[in-house]
Order: C-alpha cells, then structure tokens, then sequence
C-alpha cells in the first residue's frame, strides 16, 4: 500500500477544518489501522538501511584518510628545497608595514602548520626582521595598576624579545607604539615629564638591539624620547631611517639637538612629527639625506620659517623627498639666492596664513630640474587672489618633469575662481590630479570641487582644458561633483585616461559604471565609493527600552 493507492472515504475533509463526529472519528481510528502497521514497518527498514549506510560511510572515511595520509607523503609541498620554501614564507609577510604580535599573519601562523614549518620558520632569522610593537593603553575600565594590565605588559615584553632574538644578526625594522594614556595632560603635568621623564619598558627592549637598527619608527609620548639619549652615533652603524612621532602636547623639544644617533653614519631618512624643533641645529649629516620630514605643531611655533627652510636644503645636495610645514613669511622678502635641488622629486608642503603666496615664494628661490610630485595643503585665512598664484605658477611651469599634483581645497579659501585659474595654468606635463575637499573648522566653507572644476577638466567642453594629458585623477571627500559631470569627464579622456578614484561623501545618484564598462574592458581602472545613510525609523516601539533592536525589525 502506498500514498498514491490509498483512498480515504474522508478526502474531502483532509486538509480543513472539520471536525468528525464520535461516529466518524471511531470509523477514522479503524481506517488508520492498517497504514499505522505499514509506517512501523518501513520506519525498521529504514532504520536497518541506515545502520548499513553508516557503517559503509564510517568505512569509507576510514579508508580516505588511510589514503590522504599516504597521499600527504608524496604531497609536492613536501619536496620543495629549503630554500624555495623560505622564500615562500617571506613572501608571506605584509610588504607595506612590520609584522604584528599575531597568530593570524606570518610569521607567527607559519609555526601553527606544523612542527616541521615550525623548525624552519624559527631557523629563518629574516622573518623575525620587522616587528611592530603596540604598549598596551591603560584605561578606567583596566588601570595600569591591574594585574591584567601588567600581565599583559609582561606578555608583550617577552615576546618583543623572543622575537627579535630569533632575528639573529639580520638588520632590523622596527615601530613602536608607546602611550601614556589618553587624558589631558595640563603644565603642572607637563613640568613634572620634563623634570622626571617616564620609562617604556618597550623601548628598555630595544636598546640592547640598537647595533641592527636599520629602520625606526617611534611614537611615544612627551619624555620617552629622552630614554634615547643613551646612544651614540656609533650605537647604530645601520640606521637608515629615523621617524619619530611627538604627542600634539609637546611643545619645545630641545633634547633632539643633542641626540646622537642622528648622526649616524648611514642615516638617509629622518622624519620629526609635533612639538616645536630647532631644525637648524639638529647633528644630522645634512648632506647625505635623501628624505627629510619636518612637521612640528603650527600652533606652537612648530612650523619652519622660508628662510630656514633655504638653509636646510642648501645643506642636503642629495635630498629627493621633503616635507614641511611653512610659517607664512614676514613682508621682508627673501633672499634672492637660488638653492639648487639637483634630485628633489616631491616636495609636500604644509602652509597656513597665505599659502599660495608662501609657496610661490619658496619655490621660486629654488632650483627644481627634477620636481615631479607637489603636494599642496593648508589653509587660506584671507581671501585668495589670482594674483598671488601667479609666482607658484611661473615656479611650477619651470619644472619640466613635474608629472603629479596634489591639493586641498583649503588653501584657495573659498574661491573656485582661484582654484580653476591654477588648474588651468599647471604645467603641461601634469598626469596625476589628487584633489582633496576640506572643510575649515572655524568658518563656514564652500565646496570647491563642483562640476565647474569638472568643466575645466573635461577635454570635450572647450579648447581650453586643464592637464591635457592627465591619467589619474583622485577626488577625496568629494561632495558636490555629479555623477553626470563625472561620466561626461572620463568619456572626454578617454583613452588616455587610466585610472580614477572618487570618495563621495554622499549618496549616489546614478550609477555610471555600467556606462563604462567599456572603457573598463580597454582597461581603464575605477572605484566609485559613496556613503549610505541610514533609512528613516518608523518603529512602534521607539523610546521603549525592551523593543526589538532595528536588525530584528528588519527581519
């Protein structure tokens, strides 16, 4: 007997409501007899079926792993040369930052495959080359007289100096994250740093590796710095690169002056952040830098002065990269010495006050043959003018290799006249545009970056088109540039054009991708990023604390 050969005199009534009377539930109980006989029946074949089935799975699964296993033995993994497999690991670290105290990246995660990948990943002293170490923050919730907080500390401690000893005598990239905390730290506060400045058990790690320092990046608060004063240029043969980061509650920071290891012999890269340095009198070897990065605090006289800043570069021949943040200058004009910059390629300034009028001065007391990168920000404090564009244009224009630009909005103030009239007179040459919208925080700003900035870029709106070769545009926190004006601009370029990068800052209007997946297969590169705002609430239970979350409601 089966479902499609089974009558019931009650078909009718399957599947409803009804409800049968004593008579016909008693005829129902008699009718279910047979089928209730049938279903027991097949429930124990299936269930023997089942027993079978399981015990040939389990056989099965057996015998997989029986072969897997062998299968593993002739796995070509296994017969890679050491030295190919080691490269393979290095392969796995991160390229762009130091490794991380974790078991989720190389090359903590190689140990965790096996102990045969263990013993080489230990045995490879470059692998525990780069480390980047993070002193845990103490808070209200885990002070820094818990015993969690100092477990950690302690955690973290000895693994810094496990790993840097397995590095054995490779040179050695290292960046330190050390912190106080992150309350207000007021002048009585700052007066006792001074007079007794703090000790980093971090960085007490470090200091026995500093013969394989090669690259440093250090960002501590006010006073650990000190604890470097220990060294000697002669403490750190291999140091390449120096970068080191004050809290914005640094102010004067004299000790730099008389730290040695500025004076390392092999020193090419040295970066300051924060506080107020005394550029001039640091004991760098000046004229063997390559890359050179001063950025004090400008609210407190952190910031270098035009005529310094000739000094400096008079002083470093084989400079390529700069960046700094400019004073405005006084009305006194410059000297009218002209500094050569044989091999200065980007230069990143930070101006404030009049920017294009600092700039413009700078740059035309300086001799650029192989500028190709300039970074423009700050912020404009009075009207901008066209006119005082006009000596940053005629300096950028003498700069034949000059490929890259890169601005914020800040410094045209909110002049979009301004801001086309520089557009239209850059340099030919010009292949990459980074625009970055900003908005000033003690005044009411207007978005400069609109589609009439987009006109001037379009090379099918007039004879007149700003960076006739341009290849790459980015647009960062943009917020009024129509996804229209935008499309008609990549069209117009194209196909020179081969890469574009857009951070909206609003919600998209239309989504032009598939306009371009033409110009996407011929290999232009995209990426359009717009924010979503959250949909309205209209939930019955708002102000109620036991309703739903929103998740829940949108189930």
């Amino acid at each position: 007997m089966s479902s499609t050969t089974m009558s019931s005199p009650f078909a009718l009534q399957l599947g409803t409501n009804y409800c049968p009377r004593d008579a016909e539930a008693a005829q129902i109980k008699a009718f279910l007899v047979e089928p209730c006989l049938r279903l027991k029946n097949l429930d124990g074949e299936i269930a023997v079926l089942r027993q079978t089935l399981d015990k040939l799975a389990e056989e099965r699964d057996n015998l997989k792993a029986y072969v897997e296993a062998h299968k593993a033995l002739i796995s070509p993994i296994r017969r890679l040369p050491l030295d190919i497999l080691g490269a393979i690991f290095t392969a796995c670290l991160p390229t762009h930052r130091n490794c991380v105290m974790s078991a989720q990246e190389a090359p903590v995660i190689l140990g965790w495959i096996c102990s045969s990948w263990r013993s080489i990943s230990l045995s490879m002293p470059k692998l525990w080359s780069r480390l980047h170490i993070v002193e845990p923050t103490p808070s209200d919730l885990v002070p820094e007289s818990s015993e969690d907080y100092s477990a950690k500390v302690a955690q973290r401690l000895e693994v810094a100096d496990a790993w840097l000893r397995r590095s054995g005598t490779c040179p050695l990239s290292i960046s330190l994250e050390s912190k106080l905390d992150n309350r207000a730290i007021g002048p009585a506060m700052l007066m006792r740093l001074h007079a007794s400045p703090p000790q980093s058990p971090f960085l007490n790690v470090l200091l026995p590796f500093a013969s394989r320092w090669q690259y440093m990046d250090l960002v501590l608060p006010l006073g650990l710095h000190e604890a470097l004063s220990c060294l000697t240029e002669d403490d750190v043969p291999l140091l390449a690169r120096l970068r080191m980061f004050h809290r914005p509650e640094a102010m004067d920071i004299p000790y730099l002056t008389q730290l040695g290891i500025l004076h390392a012999p092999n020193l090419t890269s040295f970066c300051v952040v924060g506080g107020k340095t005394h550029s001039l009198h640091l004991p760098l070897r000046w004229s063997q830098l390559t890359d050179l990065s001063l950025e004090g605090t400008f609210n407190l006289g952190g910031a270098q002065t035009p005529g310094n800043i000739l000094i400096i570069l008079s002083r470093c021949p084989q400079l390529r990269t700069f960046r700094v943040l400019v004073h405005d200058p006084s009305e006194s004009p410059l000297s009218h010495t002209i500094v050569e910059c044989p091999f200065l390629h980007t230069i990143d300034l930070g101006c404030f006050g009049n920017p294009l009028r600092t700039a413009g001065w700078l740059l035309s007391r300086l001799s650029l043959p192989d500028l190709r990168d300039f970074k423009f920000r700050g912020s404009q404090l009075q009207q901008a003018e066209i006119a005082s564009t006009e000596l940053l244009l005629s300096s950028l224009a003498s700069s034949n290799r000059l490929g890259s630009i890169g601005l914020d909005s800040a410094v045209f103030s909110n002049s979009k006249a301004v801001l086309i009239h520089f557009l239209l007179g850059l340099p030919p040459t010009v292949q990459r545009l980074e625009m970055t919208e900003t908005m000033h925080a003690s005044r009411r700003s207007i978005y400069l970056f609109d589609d009439g900035v987009m006109e001037v870029l379009n090379a099918s709106l007039g004879a007149t088109t700003a960076c006739p070769v341009l290849q790459e545009l980015v647009i960062n926190r943009c917020y009024t540039v129509s996804d229209t004006a935008l499309l008609s601009f990549v069209r117009s370029r194209q196909p020179t054009l081969k890469r574009v990068r857009v951070a909206f800052d609003r919600e998209m209007q239309i989504d032009i991708l598939p306009a371009l997946q033409p110009s996407t297969q011929a290999g232009l590169d995209i990426s359009l990023t717009y924010i979503t705002l959250p949909p309205p609430s209209f939930s019955p239970w708002e102000g109620l604390s036991d309703g739903p979350s929103p998740v829940r409601l949108l189930q």
